[in-house]
């Protein structure tokens, strides 16, 4: 048997001690109620009918803007003998505001029937009601005065009333309703947990994926169902299971149904990505990513079971985790950021972008509430991003920077894969693929000195896994205060330190886009002599302390600053092949000769 939900049971109970009641909140919902035996939804305004009417009340009135009054319940005839003409009023048009309070206070003094008049919505559509100070002096008098009635049939006395829907933007003047314990004021909230499930239950009654599934399991879906439904509406429910039942989903499929639902699109990447690209992830991976053999074969396993949605199912399914997570560490320049961009156009393509925050911005005081912050405006928050794009790849970079504050956010994102706002919104990451990037300098300065460029072992690997391991756990430990590696292990990918014959990979993908960009700019087919290559390598190469970044700025100092001195003074002939010849470094910095073929 269906309960009624607390709201509904706390008018209940102060229906014989308060003799007018204001309802505000979630009043353009529909609410479910059980009639016969069966359950139905109904508005609010005929929902407190159906209320009234199991209560014992003879008589419901409703008074709309512009409109009037109109019958809800109760014999026309003693209507009229109550309240005279009302009924034809209704026909005639709304009555004049003198008629209407006369109407009112009629009906809260009668002694023949339990009546209840619903003013619906009058605070902020009829100007005739919402401005006039007349007209709610009146009620607040009528509402001191009121007494309640004990009448033959009614084991209790109970008043007669008057009860306001309204929304707070156009709620009941302040000194209406402050210190007047005479009016019970109601906020109607979304769906409780067993309103939900009992909307569900009745549901997901006609929907062949539910009905062809096992008890225990029919019950475990229901249980994820009333879970994830939390913030929506019940006529969101309502439409949600309606989208299930037209596309057919299937019951694995009933979360995606949820955060489509909540979000308006099903742009899913997940189902779009090509098997294929997935499997040949380590080859895609590597020719982006330079000596991380290890570290890139880890993501692919990752990445492998993210795709096939197998992440967390040694678990049970309590909860909405990411659809993916790793954490990668490592030095700066090591290539973590780089991998982080190569999963993204791997998943999205190269036209996308994925959603990126570096938490060195996020380091302050104040930090965690403006990632909290909702907009749904373009370029808006960091949530409202989340809301319009629920299949996304998000990348916090420089986790150890953020605040304290910030990493339980994340943690809570990571086991929870969603975010409820202030505001009430629930924001699902279930359906993201979450990269956090680490610089492990710091809390792991020796973990990665190697002076030797040989192939690392995968035992060696593990071993500095283990050790890198280690000092995550203290660093969030002991800086932070937090215990946030207990949510990243398993997830954590360990980058090694580049070493030479990396370093020269990393230099040639350097090089090769250099090139690129000036032959397209310049409709010129440039080249670089061999001899000048070896000296770029040598200079480029010899500093390897932050790896990658090192290399590149070495290249700028080298390669791109004289290069752009050269390329502004000269004019070319399109398709002409130029090649760099020589280069050397002077009193002013490092120079470039330029030959013609």
């Amino acid at each position: 048997m269906f309960s009624l939900p607390k709201w509904t049971t706390e008018f209940v109970r102060f229906l014989s001690v308060t003799p007018q009641f204001t309802f505000t909140g979630n009043i353009l919902d529909v609410y479910p109620v059980e009639i016969d035996g069966n359950l139905t939804t109904l508005r609010l305004k005929d929902y407190i009918r159906t209320i009234l009417v199991k209560e014992g009340y003879d008589i419901i009135l409703g008074l709309e803007p512009f409109v009037g009054f109109s019958h809800l319940h109760g014999d026309p005839d003693t209507i009229h003998a109550i309240l005279g003409d009302v009924l034809s009023v209704e026909k005639t048009g709304p009555p004049s505001l003198e008629r209407t309070v006369e109407i009112l206070q009629k009906s809260v003094d009668n002694r023949t029937a339990y009546s209840a008049i619903i003013l619906n919505q009058i605070t902020r559509h009829d100007e005739r009601y919402a401005a006039s100070d007349k007209f709610f002096f009146n009620l607040f008098c009528t509402c001191q005065n009121a007494e309640p009635r004990l009448l033959a049939g009614s084991s209790y006395p109970r008043f007669n009333l008057l009860i306001w829907i309204h929304d707070r933007d156009a709620s009941l003047p302040t000194w209406y309703t402050r210190d007047n314990t005479r009016v019970r004021q109601i906020v109607v909230p979304r769906p409780d947990l067993n309103t939900r499930r009992a909307l569900l239950e009745s549901l997901t009654k006609n929907v062949p994926q539910f009905e062809s599934q096992k008890e225990s399991e029919k019950k475990e879906s229901l249980s994820l169902l009333v879970k994830r439904t939390h913030d929506l509406q019940a006529n969101e429910i309502i439409s949600l299971i309606s989208l299930v039942r037209r596309e057919i989903l299937s019951v694995s499929d009933l979360h995606e149904a949820v955060v489509q639902y909540s979000s308006g699109i099903a742009d899913n990447f997940w189902k779009t990505v090509d098997k294929k690209q997935i499997e040949d992830a380590a080859n895609f991976l590597g020719a982006r990513v330079f000596g991380q053999k290890h570290a890139i074969k880890r993501v692919c396993n990752l990445l492998n079971q993210a795709y096939l949605g197998l992440s967390y199912s040694q678990y049970p399914p309590e909860l909405s985790q990411p659809r993916g997570f790793v954490l990668l560490a490592g030095h700066e320049g090591v290539g973590k950021t780089t991998l982080a961009c190569a999963l993204k156009d791997l998943l999205l393509g190269p036209d996308r972008d994925m959603i990126s925050l570096n938490m060195s911005d996020y380091s302050d005081d104040d930090a965690c509430m403006r990632m909290l912050a909702f907009s749904s405006m373009d370029n808006g928050s960091f949530l409202g991003k989340i809301k319009q794009k629920p299949y996304s790849v998000v990348l916090f970079e420089n986790i150890e920077s953020a605040h304290s504050d910030v990493l339980k956010l994340i943690s809570t994102i990571i086991r929870d894969g969603q975010i409820i706002t202030e505001e009430g919104m629930l924001i699902s990451f279930s359906g993201c693929f979450i990269i956090c990037t680490l610089r492990l300098s710091g809390c792991c300065p020796n973990a990665y000195q190697h002076s030797h460029s040989e192939e690392e072992t995968n035992k060696e690997y593990l071993a500095r896994e283990r050790t890198a391991g280690e000092s995550i756990t203290l660093f969030f430990e002991e800086k932070k205060s937090l215990d946030f590696s207990r949510f990243i292990r398993g997830n954590t990918i360990i980058f090694r330190s580049i070493q030479p014959d990396a370093a020269k990979l990393v230099l040639d993908a350097m090089l090769t886009r250099i090139f690129e960009k000036i032959s397209l700019m310049f409709t010129i087919n440039l080249m670089i002599s061999p001899s000048v290559r070896e000296m770029v390598e040598e200079y480029c190469c010899q500093d390897l302390s932050r790896g990658g970044i090192s290399i590149g700025q070495r290249v700028e100092v080298m390669l791109i600053h004289p290069l752009s001195r050269v390329l502004i003074k000269e004019t070319f002939t399109p398709e002409e092949k130029v090649i760099i010849t020589h280069i050397s470094d002077s009193e002013s910095g490092w120079e470039v000769i330029l030959s013609r073929v």
